[in-house]
């Protein structure tokens, strides 16, 4: 199919059809513009392409020079064009039939049209007999309401017939009055009560000036002009009576002088049908009128889509007839005007489309809150002198759906704008776009009114939004907006120019100045670099310092201490400032020491089956002999916290009042305690292979449920995961292996470590990814557990201490803590285990730390808080949150000036924990 046409139907008629071919012979020639082909064919481009428009049929020698311009065959078409005008050529009985219609479409009834306007008398006596005792009289109604027929085709010939002392009228609306006070008075001339001057679409003064004191001076102007020269008729949509309200003159001259046009009754309605047919021969049919009737009472601004819906009616009429069949075929009233108006915009050509967008789009003015309405487009606002858009206004006036004049142009009635689907799609693509057109109409306007000054040229943001908004696709700019948005980029260019020159003048100026500055300020640049940094190592010094000696006055002095501590850290926050002040506030934590030692047998526990006091037995320090030392540490969903020694399950919730909770039949080699307390794993003394796995749902009596058997190897520690389902074990030989609780078929190994050098400790994350190891040799080794069956060594972190005691990875698997033989207990970041560091180190007893434990989120803290349990029946915490560990050590005490002069002198006073 050709570009740009529409595919034919049933209904298209042989003209239609002729006129595609047209087409198609055009856009086989290259697609050539009409102006090339009125230069082949010695024809107006006007001229060719009405010949393609499928309106009328062309004369044989426009074909036939459009045919040629085209080169196409003459003969063949000259043939062709003779079988059409046959075809269309109108009967003999019917050709003399032919003339004006009896309806007028969407166009007003004008007072020529007087004797085809019927229906609205019983309205008509009512205006006139409120003229009678009124100036001015407002006639309001819905658009389509026939208020500009009832004024122009009504009430004009009843004065012009005398029905007021003055016989003379004027009908104008106020865009051809320029909605000017002076345009008013040169309108209405000297004569005194002399005439009526009738104000037809009053709302355009509403819609067409947003400039409040103009819009208010014509009012008051036509307001004086009622009360002293003429009498005056509005007529008003009706959604713009409450903008009529703001002007409070207008409010009062309204008063008792207001008309309401509603709907027709149904017998009015056949009225307006019957009886202009009957004015030229032709008659309705009774169920014709009877459809009619039905589909219109009581529909406001209907009036305009039966008038239109009779004309196209008519035009298929039956002889001189107008039957139902007639009606159907034009759509009836609720498609006949879409109908037409598609069936007229489809036949242009693809260019032609997009310029008939465009002039519906700027004779469409935009609703604030009230509908879209019509707007009067002077001439001037199109391109005039461009052939499309000549044979599309041309189109369109005669399909009836804009109205011309010598210098404007306007949509026949505004029921178009709802009534069509295509022109409503339009509006509501883009409003502000719209908008933004609208106001870039304006400006062209003011500017070339102006004589093109470059004041009024846009500038700024409206100058980009119109730019955007000018390079859509959609979108075609008349000659004079495109000039006019040129005019504003190239000023705008132009100053930007200019601006830029002057900027890199500035810049060089600067730079001049600049390097002038830079010359005469090194050395003081370079004296002062050289203080701070000198005074940044005198406070590094200063800092480290005090950091040690509030270490070792913890225990003599332990309030200075903390004052000095805070004081460090506050000067120079450095790694060793910072592990001193953990160190000290560990060391002056008066709740970091948990519990005291429980007693090892049952002759030390009193009746209720709680340690009595003095009578529990001292644990050995050599690492054989400290039943009583706390092995593993599991907290509860309730917030219970639970303790396994070698010999007994303690509950340590209160850690000032342990309760004694379960004995075990006999001392086992080591124990386990998952991190939430629901399981416990044991290995017995003597040498055992068995590890035996326990239900801790009643602490007091843990549940036996299975064993884990290694034949010949005796196992020397167990260790659980963060969920309690994988059990970790090393054995004599050094194995560590992994063991999967949740097997259906009991436990089962899923990874071993075979060979690994001195291991005594484990943890594993709790993605179990991630298995960290240590032993005498102080070494933590950090293991890829992605494969169990084959692990391998992402790092090493050498210690250098008396051995690694106890190891535990925090519950996010951000951090490992780790607790050594030298007294120290540290933290590190294995946020990437390939590259662990370092973050901080807190100095304290750990000589005989059997178990570390990460206390949960919420419980005693944030997750940097650890909690190690001694071969002395002691447990501790060590918090690694500096800002808390800060916070901590200054409640109660601060640095006053005095002391800080002594320690710091020299230095600035600031108070460390103001």
């Amino acid at each position: 199919m050709p570009r740009g046409e529409r595919p034919l139907d049933e209904g298209d008629t042989p003209l239609l059809r002729f006129a595609a071919d047209l087409r198609t012979l055009r856009d086989q020639a290259g697609g050539r513009t009409y102006r090339q082909l009125g230069t082949r064919a010695h024809y107006s481009a006007t001229t060719l392409s009405d010949a393609a428009g499928g309106r009328k049929l062309p004369s044989l020698a426009v074909t036939l020079a459009y045919v040629q311009a085209c080169d196409g065959d003459p003969g063949v078409w000259e043939s062709r064009w003779r079988e059409v005008a046959a075809e269309v050529a109108p009967p003999e009985d019917t050709a003399s039939d032919q003339g004006s219609p009896p309806y007028a479409g969407l166009a007003a009834f004008q007072p020529e049209d007087a004797d085809r306007f019927f229906g609205r008398e019983r309205i008509l006596d009512d205006l006139v007999g409120r003229m009678a005792d009124r100036r001015l009289v407002g006639v309001f109604g819905a658009s389509g309401a026939g208020k500009s027929s009832l004024l122009r085709a009504g009430l004009m010939p009843r004065i012009a017939e005398g029905a007021f002392e003055c016989t003379s009228s004027i009908v104008v609306t106020p865009a051809e009055l320029d909605l000017s006070p002076e345009v008013l008075d040169r309108v209405i001339g000297t004569e005194v009560d002399a005439l009526v001057l009738v104000v037809d679409q009053f709302e355009e003064v509403f819609t067409l000036c947003p400039d409040l004191a103009a819009r208010t001076a014509f009012v008051e102007a036509l307001l004086t002009a009622s009360r002293t020269r003429c009498r005056v008729v509005i007529g008003v949509r009706a959604d713009f009576y409450g903008h009529c309200a703001q002007h409070p003159g207008l409010v009062e001259a309204l008063r008792d002088a207001q008309l309401l046009l509603g709907p027709m009754s149904a017998e009015e309605l056949r009225q307006a049908i019957m009886r202009p047919a009957a004015k030229v021969g032709c008659t309705v049919e009774t169920a014709l009128v009877t459809r009619l009737v039905a589909d219109a009472t009581g529909q406001p601004g209907v009036l305009p889509l039966v008038s239109h819906a009779l004309l196209e009616t008519w035009r298929r009429r039956r002889g001189t007839t107008l039957t139902p069949a007639g009606y159907e075929a034009a759509g009836g009233i609720q498609h006949a005007l879409a109908q037409t108006a598609e069936r007229t915009y489809t036949a242009l050509e693809t260019d032609q489309r997009a310029v008939a967008r465009q002039i519906f789009l700027r004779l469409t003015a935009l609703g604030d809150r009230t509908e879209d309405t019509k707007r009067r487009l002077a001439r001037g606002e199109l391109d005039n002198d461009d052939v499309d858009t000549q044979v599309v206004l041309d189109r369109l006036a005669h399909a009836r759906l804009l109205t011309l004049d010598r210098d404007a142009v306007e949509i026949a009635h505004e029921v178009l704008i709802r009534s069509w689907p295509r022109l409503r799609g339009w509006l509501n693509e883009n409003r502000e776009g719209l908008r933004t057109g609208r106001q870039l109409t304006e400006a062209a306007a003011t500017w070339d009114v102006l004589a093109r000054e470059p004041d009024s040229l846009y500038r700024g943001t409206r100058l980009d939004a119109a730019a955007e908004w000018a390079a859509r696709d959609e979108v075609r700019l008349s000659s004079r907006e495109r000039e006019f948005l040129t005019a504003s980029l190239t000023a705008r260019n132009r100053e930007q120019t200019l601006a830029l020159r002057r900027t890199r003048r500035l810049r060089q100026l600067v730079a001049l100045l600049a390097v002038l500055l830079v010359l005469a300020s090194g050395a003081i640049v370079q004296t002062i670099r050289a203080q701070a940094v000198a005074d940044k190592q005198r406070n590094i010094a200063v800092a480290q310092q005090i950091a040690i000696a509030a270490v070792r006055m913890g225990d003599s002095n332990p309030t200075l201490a903390k004052k000095l501590s805070v004081a460090a850290y506050r000067l120079e926050p450095t790694r060793d400032v910072v592990d001193g002040l953990l160190t000290t506030a560990t060391a002056t934590w008066s709740d970091h020491l948990v519990r005291r030692v429980v007693p090892r047998d049952e002759s030390s526990m009193g009746p209720d089956g709680n340690p009595v006091r003095g009578r529990g037995q001292a644990a050995g320090l050599d690492g054989t002999s400290e039943p009583d030392a706390v092995r593993s540490l599991g907290f509860t969903s309730g917030d219970r916290v639970l303790a396994a020694t070698l010999d007994e399950v303690w509950d340590l919730t209160d850690p000032t009042k342990p309760v004694f909770l379960h004995r075990f039949p006999a001392r086992v080699g080591s124990v386990a305690l998952a991190p939430d307390g629901s399981r416990m794993a044991t290995i017995d003394a003597d040498g055992s292979t068995t590890v035996r796995l326990w239900e801790m749902a009643d602490p007091k009596a843990p549940t036996l449920v299975s064993t884990v058997a290694r034949p010949g190897i005796r196992g020397r520690e167990v260790r659980f995961d963060q969920s309690g389902q994988v059990l970790v074990t090393i054995d004599a030989d050094s194995t560590t292996s992994l063991w999967r609780l949740d097997s259906p078929s009991g436990p089962m190994v899923f990874g071993e470590l075979r060979s690994i050098p001195h291991v005594a400790t484990m943890a594993l994350s709790a993605d179990r990814r991630l298995l960290a190891t240590g032993g005498v040799d102080g070494t933590i080794r950090l293991w890829d557990l992605t494969d169990p069956k084959r692990p391998t060594t992402l790092s090493e972190l050498s210690v250098q201490a008396d051995g690694i005691k106890a190891l535990a990875i925090s519950a996010d698997g951000r951090h490992l803590a780790s607790a050594a033989g030298s007294d120290t207990v540290r933290l590190w970041d294995i946020t990437d285990p390939r590259r662990p560091s370092e973050p901080a180190t807190i100095t304290g007893p750990t000589a005989s730390v059997h178990t570390i434990e990460f206390l949960p989120r919420g419980a005693a803290g944030p997750n940097t808080t650890v909690m190690t349990s001694s071969g002395d029946g002691s447990s501790r915490r060590w918090d690694f949150d500096e800002a808390s560990a800060a916070a901590r050590l200054c409640e109660g005490a601060s640095l006053s000036r005095e002391e800080w002069q002594r320690f710091f002198p020299g230095l600035e006073f600031v108070p460390p924990c103001g």
